[in-house]
C-alpha cells in the first residue's frame, strides 16, 4: 500500500510504502503485526488504525525531515529503512526562536555576541519567514551558540508564480562545531519549503550552505530548489 500526502504548504508530493503482509508471508490468512504497537492484529480495520497511529507519530516527530528520499516520477518516497538520518548534531539542539506577546527579539542571542541587526530589520519589516536558534542540549538549554534567518522574497520576476525565500543570516559563536551551522541551514531551508517556498537563495559565503545543496550561479548568489535539498552529514 502506498500512502500519498502533502506536508504543510510544501510543493512536494510524498509517498510512503507500507507492506500489506508480514515479512516472509506468502498467503493471505495472516495480517502483519500492528505498525504502531507491534501487537498481533485480528482485523483489517484494526490494522488500518495502527497504520494511522504510526503515520501520525512519525510525521509529528519529523519524518519528512529525517527520512531518506527517493524520487519516482512526481512522487518523493520517504523511508527510514537502514536508519533515518540524524538531523541534529550531537550535543546541540535547533528550534524556532519564539517571538510573540511574551517573547523577546533575540536578546539572548545578543548576550553571546551574535549580530541581530539584519534579523531585527527583517522582523520589523514584516518579511520574517523563520528565525531559528541553536543551543547546547542540556538541562538548561544553554548556552546559545547560533542562529539563522530566512526572509520572504517577492514572486519570481519572470512571472511564473514560483515562490522564493532568501536565507539572510547564518551565524554561530566562534568555536562552535561546523555541524551546528549545517543543521541550522538545513532546518531553516525545510521551514521555508514547508511554508510554500520552491526556491531558497542566499548571498552568504558559508560552507554549511553547500552541505545542504546550495549551488553558486553565474551572478554570484547561491540557490537551492525544493527538489535538491540534502540532509547534511552531522556525525562530525
Amino acid at each position: 500500500m502506498v500512502v500519498v500526502l502533502r506536508w504543510q504548504q510544501g510543493p512536494s508530493v510524498y509517498a510512503i510504502a507500507i507492506p500489506l503482509l508480514p515479512e516472509g508471508a506468502h498467503g493471505h490468512e495472516e495480517l502483519p503485526p500492528g505498525l504502531s504497537t507491534g501487537l498481533p492484529i485480528t482485523s483489517l480495520p484494526e490494522w488500518v488504525e495502527e497504520v494511522a497511529l504510526w503515520l501520525m507519530e512519525e510525521l509529528d516527530t519529523g519524518l519528512v525531515r529525517r527520512a531518506t528520499r527517493t524520487r519516482i516520477g512526481d512522487l518523493t518516497f520517504l523511508t527510514t529503512s537502514g536508519g533515518a538520518a540524524d538531523v541534529l548534531p550531537q550535543g546541540y539542539y535547533v528550534s524556532t526562536l519564539y517571538i510573540g506577546p511574551h517573547g523577546g527579539k533575540g536578546e539572548h542571542l545578543a548576550d553571546v555576541g551574535l549580530d541581530l541587526s539584519i534579523a531585527r530589520r527583517i522582523l520589523d519589516g514584516g518579511r520574517l519567514l523563520t528565525w531559528l536558534h541553536a543551543y547546547v542540549n542540556n538541562s538548561r538549554g544553554e548556552p546559545f551558540v547560533g542562529h539563522v534567518v530566512v526572509a520572504r522574497s517577492p514572486a519570481d520576476p519572470a512571472g511564473n508564480g514560483t515562490q522564493s525565500a532568501r536565507l539572510e543570516v547564518l551565524e554561530v559563536v566562534p568555536g562552535t562545531p561546523d555541524t551546528v551551522a549545517a543543521a541550522l541551514a538545513y532546518h531553516a531551508v525545510r521551514d521555508a519549503i514547508e511554508s510554500g517556498a520552491e526556491t531558497v537563495s542566499s548571498t552568504l559565503d558559508d560552507p554549511a550552505l553547500k552541505k545542504v545543496g546550495f549551488r553558486r550561479h553565474g551572478s554570484g548568489y547561491l540557490s537551492l530548489s525544493w527538489r535538491d535539498v540534502q540532509i547534511p552529514d552531522l556525525r562530525r
